[in-house]
């Protein structure tokens, strides 16, 4: 468990949260698009999940296909519940949901990772935040494609198709708008993370960076959200994938150097961090939409973002202890490989005999 890591996951999920508050900014009186900041979020989770895929495969006994199935298992049971529910909503109060439309075409299409346009041009699935994990399949795949022959020329290619992909659409350019999707230079963070999960475990623990590092996590994370501000028109990949890059590796290092967030709110928000991202819009638009009903004004309309982050916490929370984890544990059930008939008779044989002391 990496501490720093898991507090930087709660991070990324509430600073995406300021991004669906976007009209109680309005109503704050803030300028339009002041909320751009908050899509750094999704940089620091493909840079983290580029990082940890490659950590918690360096012992090089899980297999491509023992990776992919702890993928599915971790990514899929509530991503898939929660496309159901907007499914659900859109078919019963289509007006409420803006360009999410009850076809059950998309709903495959949502269920299976498969990108798709809308109607408003968007390549968005049935649960709009949802596109981030269009592009986390992509690169599960990729990384399982890389784990087949050996883990160290496996790194090397996954990191090497990656950039390959986004080569090849900086110089294709391709009109469709899903190949258009998978070729943005965004993907490029999770090959920068794999680089942190193969350099981070070799460096030596420096004591002395105890309050070094969190210091630079600090500043290059003020660095990113300032250049939402600075520069909203530049690429993604460099106005805030690169601070992201800088901003990981510094909670790593001061954690190495004994600097740990070990507070126990902040784990659980960032255990919860996945569920806080897939259910947060369902409260920022409840919100937003209360909001507006009551006409609040500037001052009542700034008082309700704590309300806003406190019930989004609330339910990420929820939805994390009594839907991600007993559906996460379901689905890892369902897909664990069978025992050898054998090995089971043998476990079978052993638990029956009467047990003994040892030393």
């Amino acid at each position: 468990m990496l501490l720093n890591v898991q507090m930087l996951r709660a991070v990324a999920a509430f600073l995406v949260v300021f991004v669906h508050l976007e009209t109680l900014g309005k109503m704050a009186g803030f300028a339009p698009g002041w909320s751009f900041f908050g899509n750094s979020g999704v940089d620091l989770f493909f840079v983290i999940s580029g990082m940890i895929m490659v950590m918690t495969t360096a012992d090089g006994r899980q297999t491509a296909g023992g990776f992919l199935r702890n993928r599915i298992a971790r990514v899929a049971p509530l991503y898939w519940a929660i496309t159901f529910v907007v499914f659900a909503i859109a078919l019963a109060a289509p007006s409420l949901m803006g360009s999410t439309t009850a076809d059950p075409l998309q709903l495959v299409k949502s269920l299976l990772f498969i990108p798709f346009e809308r109607g408003d041009g968007t390549v968005h699935p049935t649960v709009f935040v949802g596109w981030t994990l269009n592009y986390e399949m992509m690169f599960y795949l990729l990384f399982a494609l890389g784990m087949l022959p050996g883990r160290r020329v496996g790194l090397a290619l996954t990191g090497a198709l990656l950039v390959g992909v986004v080569a090849a659409g900086a110089i294709l350019k391709p009109a469709d708008p899903v190949l258009n999707f998978y070729v943005q230079p965004v993907i490029l963070e999770f090959a920068a993370g794999m680089a942190l999960g193969v350099i981070l475990p070799r460096l030596p623990a420096a004591p002395g960076m105890r309050w070094p590092a969190p210091i630079v996590g600090a500043a290059a994370m003020a660095a990113m959200i300032s250049a939402g501000f600075l520069w909203p028109t530049q690429e993604r990949a460099l106005i805030f994938g690169a601070p992201a890059v800088v901003t990981v590796a510094a909670v790593v290092i001061a954690e190495r150097a004994g600097f740990r967030a070990n507070v126990g709110w902040v784990q659980l928000l960032g255990a919860a961090s996945y569920a806080v991202y897939l259910t947060h819009f369902f409260c920022t638009q409840a919100v937003s939409k209360v909001a507006e009903r009551l006409d609040l004004g500037p001052a009542l309309a700034l008082a309700a973002f704590p309300v806003a982050f406190a019930l989004v916490a609330v339910v990420g929370v929820a939805a994390h202890k009594r839907l991600e984890l007993p559906l996460t544990g379901v689905a890892r059930r369902m897909l664990a490989p069978p025992r050898p008939q054998a090995a089971a008779a043998g476990a079978k044989s052993r638990s029956s005999r009467p047990a003994t002391a040892t030393r």
